[in-house]
């Protein structure tokens, strides 16, 4: 997934606080991550990022259990 995570996670920090906060900015929050997302939903962003965690922590985990045959390669 291409997004800019560090950006998304501002928006939604923002949007959070502001609606907990019950600000006048959260509808301006609300606008920003709107346009941010574009066609997505934050549930759609949402399931794509748990899906790239499930493979990026199954890429670990071959990894780290081919770690041992690589040392002991060089070892």
């Amino acid at each position: 997934m291409n997004i800019d995570k560090q950006k998304l996670q501002k928006l939604l920090w923002a949007e959070a606080a502001s609606y907990r906060a019950d600000c006048a900015n959260w509808k301006r929050n609300t606008e920003a991550l709107q346009d941010f997302l574009g066609e997505k939903t934050v549930e759609e962003v949402a399931l794509e990022l748990l899906a790239e965690n499930e493979r990026l922590t199954q890429q670990l985990g071959e990894l780290i259990d081919g770690l041992p045959d690589k040392v002991a390669a060089h070892g």
